[in-house]
């Protein structure tokens, strides 16, 4: 794998500006507030439902020859001491394809940082299921299992 040209870093910043876009239009859609924050700070999004507020971090891909969405969600940014210290509480992940994209929704609850699917997690309802499944696994609230009753 050779050096990246200036075109290849060009054409990856409109890929994730293009994911960013992508991800915070359904979020408007589904959600009481959604906003960018400043740029460079370690999440992408803010959103707000009800009294819960998230932090998005939005990664987007092509496809690769193999079929593949291969991601890494820690960067150079993360030796930075603002950076390092901060947790993202959602994984936003675009899945770019000849024609269409997709946006799979993932909870930031494990120390897992590089992340490969295959075009078989791709459903017509992926975005919409998985960022349910992202709140409920967010919001859920352990329950108290007393051993003497």
């Amino acid at each position: 794998m050779g050096n990246k040209t200036s075109e290849d870093h060009q054409a990856n910043s409109r890929l994730g500006a293009l994911g960013e876009s992508l991800v915070q239009t359904f979020l408007l859609e589904h959600c009481d507030w959604c906003y960018k924050t400043q740029e460079k700070h370690p999440a992408d999004l803010m959103v707000e439902l009800g009294s819960a507020k998230y932090t998005i971090q939005v990664k987007s891909r092509r496809e690769t020859k193999q079929g593949k969405y291969v991601f890494a969600t820690e960067t150079s940014r993360s030796l930075s001491s603002v950076y390092k210290h901060y947790h993202c509480d959602i994984h936003a992940f675009v899945f770019f394809d000849n024609a269409n994209r997709h946006i799979f929704f993932q909870p930031n609850n494990t120390t897992q940082t590089y992340f490969t699917f295959n075009t078989s997690i791709i459903t017509p309802s992926l975005a919409i299921d998985s960022f349910k499944d992202t709140l409920d696994q967010l919001s859920s609230v352990p329950k108290i299992n007393p051993l003497l009753k």
